[in-house]
């Protein structure tokens, strides 16, 4: 490629950016905003810009709308965004030409193309190319290098390293350092740490780029090999110059905070003889919030606190002179004389304790966004041994945080309170006693009394999408990440007070300015951009008796609660009053989430479909394959029947959905078989559609109803192995052998269902059903499955009633044959030997039995997954 290539990339993109959107073309139409007459130079620009994107999109592929001229008439978002990605993939390619013009080796080239085209999201070219480059031996590592880099992005990290382990060129390794280290730490833990030794002995490390060192670092501070961490930060902060990557540089220092002997293991201000408070903060060694809202709920949680009039509060310096000042706006209706008492205050990191010098008998409220977690990698539970938590309006936003070690924890503390109602059904789905509480926020206006007479008037609105006319807020707020806890404190509080004493309407997309305005006597229009966010369940739709009903309960728990807490109870004492006094709300969500139940199909319309078909008869010397055909894979059955054909150890039949294929198609395949015979499945029409994507499918345990087994296969499959083995399989207690998923955003069953609700969009109701019945019965979480490559269990998905609850799930919520599965099946699979599965574009084999392209670009040759 002509490095002339890579300059018109680097100009391109820009033009491509500045011809998009209807703002540019109608300033430069305008001659600026607010001008009514065009100007010379903004037109003169924009005149070089529309001949600089005709020329540019004539170049390259896609459609160039015929009315686009770059000017008066901007290219559409869809057409930008496809040019973009030309150009991005164009650089990448050009930065490889370059790197080997100037004198680089292949490797460290390679390396560079593909960061650049993982980094542009064209994860098939990465793949496709280090498939073909591991597949010739002079090649293998640089082949290898891109495949672990692609699959580091989508798949588990083990899948990443059983690429990444296999390299020998120490320049490769060097020049992927970035990705090659992380992963050897997040799949191996302490015993990747040689590995890091025998760098540094090298002196391979002075090698690394910046951001290796600080992706490194990460992972092995999520191991907490804190030694490591240190030399390599101090040896890469030693090194760099003022020109230096200033993120990696702040980074690397704020990181240093964290490791023992940094500031954040400062020993907490306490006080002899009192018991300690956290008053809760958000910073951890990933991220410190900048969300205003983290800080109002801890405003609220400072009201319960200060509603006692005898309890006083030594401690952190800037947080006892907070709380006198707050103590001066109590609500009067609110204020309890209480006992007389003393507490210690201290910050505690919602996400980052476990890192802070906590001291022993330290209490507080556990509330808000569990868990944000630390470099992508690891979570902050369970919390410091020296806490002693409060399980109140709890969000769990990651199933996946939800470890042996931090069940046991909740278990320990619970029931837990949880801020929404899908929280209550994911920890109930895993054994933890939880019920719905509501959220924390609903109680902040104890630090504002209603003003008399109310002077509020106009509209605020905060993250609004709709319109902006009129004041506006954003909740995120870099600046806060500057300030100290108790300023931000402050600055929450008069965010709140705006909407007590200066707005009378709130407009708004976020929770923590709905519930807060709503507390404080504001007229709130809640609008989220999606409705059955997994966030709202419970707070959304709510009227003043109901929204009334969660404030009351928050108050009237940590009213008995925090007096014992004051006076010093015992822990025993005080957790077991919290069972006491959930005891009710336990006994409700019992009830209420008992009501929701999943869809499933009428068994006398799923009779209907199959009426006037002749089941198979089984044979016990043949084995029964059925190969699924979606739109477009005709052309591949072929193929894919000669490679099983191929590798057959014995007999089999393959069945077909009917319309597949035409009947001479059919006879030339047949004939071109040693081992098998094809036969067509009939047509079934089932809720007014032929043969609907995922109904054959699902009806399967029915059509072979005399079956014990069944194999299924996609007709992208390329069989390398004798398929017939899999007919052995023991299923044992399961109701079908698949492989697990492989990708990131499948590692959860629980995950995927909140996914699936949270498709529900306006209908948050529905969602909130779905969620309840899908989490019903459940006592652990469980890895997705792929049924594409399956062996099932016919006996037992007919005993179990799978075909109706499936079709249930298709009709009439709109899921896929392959999520409808996961849904009923959940971790009751038996996992299948990974080379029966193996997608490219999500993993590789050295040795694949089947390599399945479904979905996925088909570009790197025939059998390429093979060696």
């Amino acid at each position: 490629m002509k490095p002339v290539v890579h300059g018109i990339a680097r100009r391109a993109l820009p033009v491509v950016e500045r011809a998009s959107g209807t703002r540019y073309v109608r300033e430069r139409t305008e001659g600026g905003k607010g001008s009514g007459k065009a100007s010379g130079k903004p037109k003169k620009i924009a005149t070089e810009t529309a001949r600089a994107y005709r020329k540019l999109a004539a170049g390259l592929l896609g459609a160039t709308a015929e009315n686009t001229d770059g000017w008066t008439v901007a290219p559409s978002a869809r057409e930008v965004d496809g040019k973009a990605r030309q150009l991005a993939r164009l650089k990448a390619h050009s930065a490889l030409s370059e790197a080997l013009t100037q004198g680089s080796s292949l490797g460290t080239a390679v390396v560079e193309a593909g960061r650049s085209l993982v980094a542009g999201g064209h994860m098939a070219d990465v793949v496709s190319i280090g498939l073909n480059l591991r597949n010739k031996p002079s090649t293998e590592d640089a082949g290898r290098v891109l495949l672990g880099m692609a699959y580091q992005r989508t798949s588990d990290p083990e899948v990443a390293w059983a690429q990444f382990e296999k390299i020998d060129d120490r320049d490769i390794i060097v020049s992927a350092a970035e990705e090659y280290y992380p992963t050897a730490i997040d799949t191996l833990g302490d015993d990747a740490l040689p590995l890091l030794d025998s760098a540094h002995e090298t002196g391979e490390i002075d090698s690394w780029n910046a951001k290796a060192v600080l992706r490194t670092a990460e992972s092995a501070f999520c191991i907490d090999a804190f030694d490591y961490v240190r030399t390599l930060i101090e040896t890469r902060l030693d090194q760099m110059d003022d020109d230096a990557d200033s993120a990696v540089r702040y980074e690397l220092n704020r990181m240093r905070d964290w490791l023992p002997g940094g500031k954040h293991l400062d020993p907490l201000p306490t006080t002899a003889g009192k018991r300690n408070f956290g008053v809760l903060s958000y910073d951890q060694p990933g991220i410190r919030s900048r969300n205003i809202g983290d800080y109002i709920q801890t405003i609220a949680s400072i009201g319960h606190l200060l509603r006692y009039e005898n309890l006083s509060f030594t401690g952190d310096t800037g947080l006892t002179e907070l709380f006198a000042k707050l103590r001066q706006s109590v609500k009067e209706e609110r204020k309890y004389a209480g006992p007389e008492g003393e507490l210690n205050l201290v910050e505690v990191y919602r996400d980052g304790n476990v890192y802070q010098d906590i001291p022993e008998d330290t209490w507080y409220i556990a509330f808000g966004w569990y868990m944000h977690d630390i470099f992508g990698k690891s979570f902050n539970i369970p919390f410091h041994p020296n806490l002693r938590p409060i399980l109140l309006s709890v969000f769990v936003r990651y199933p996946e945080m939800l470890t042996p070690d931090a069940i046991a924890y909740l278990k320990k503390y619970g029931p837990v309170g949880c801020r929404d109602w899908q929280s209550v059904a994911v920890l109930r789905a895993v054994g933890v006693p939880a019920f719905f509480s509501g959220c924390l926020t609903t109680t902040v206006d104890t630090l504002f009394p209603a003003a008399s007479p109310d002077r509020r008037s106009g509209t605020l609105r905060v993250d609004w999408t709709k319109d902006s006319k009129g004041p506006k807020k954003k909740q995120t707020v870099t600046a806060i990440r500057d300030k100290s806890f108790p300023e931000n404190l402050e600055l929450a509080r008069n965010w709140v007070a705006d909407y007590a004493y200066k707005y009378k309407h709130v407009l708004t997309s976020r929770l923590h300015a709905n519930l807060p305005a709503r507390s404080v006597g504001a007229d709130v229009d809640f609008e989220p951009k999606n409705k059955s966010d997994s966030r709202f369940g419970g707070l959304i739709g709510i009227d003043a008796a109901e929204f009334d009903a969660i404030r009351n309960g928050i108050l009237d728990k940590l009213s008995e609660l925090l007096p014992l807490i004051a006076t010093g109870a015992h822990e025993d004492e005080i957790y077991a009053k919290w069972v006491e006094i959930t005891a009710d709300e336990m006994a409700f969500a019992d009830e209420y989430l008992a009501a929701a139940t999943l869809p499933v199909a009428d068994n006398r319309a799923v009779a209907s479909a199959l009426i006037g078909f002749e089941r198979p008869a089984p044979d016990a010397q043949t084995t029964d394959i059925v190969m699924t055909v979606e739109k477009g894979e005709a052309p591949l059955v072929g193929q894919a029947l000669r490679s099983i054909d191929a590798h057959a150890g014995s007999a089999y039949r393959v069945w077909l959905p009917n319309g597949s294929l035409t009947s001479a198609e059919v006879d030339a395949i047949r004939g071109k078989l040693a081992q098998g015979s094809i036969h067509v499945l009939p047509t079934v029409e089932f809720d007014g559609t032929q043969n609907a994507p995922g109904v054959l499918s699902a009806l399967l345990p029915r059509l072979f109803a005399d079956h014990e087994r069944l194999i299924v296969v996609p007709a992208t499959a390329e069989v390398s192995a004798d398929i017939t083995e899999l007919s052995t399989v023991d299923f044992k207690d399961t109701l079908l052998a698949a492989k697990h998923d492989v990708r990131k955003s499948r590692s959860s069953g629980l995950t995927l269902m909140r996914r699936i609700a949270s498709s529900f969009g306006d209908d948050h109701t529905g969602a909130l059903d779905f969620v309840f019945a899908s989490h019903a019965g459940m006592n652990e979480d469980f890895v997705p499955f792929d049924p594409q490559i399956a062996v099932l269990n016919l006996a037992g998905l007919r005993s179990e009633g799978i075909v109706e609850r499936v079709l249930g799930l298709v009709q009439q919520n709109g899921l896929s044959y392959i999520d409808a599965m996961q849904m009923t099946v959940k971790g009751r699979y038996a996992d299948l030997d990974g080379d029966w599965n193996i997608h490219a574009q999500w993993e590789a084999s050295d040795v694949p039995k089947i390599v399945n392209w479904r979905r996925q670009a088909r570009h790197f040759g025939h059998m390429a997954l093979t060696r």
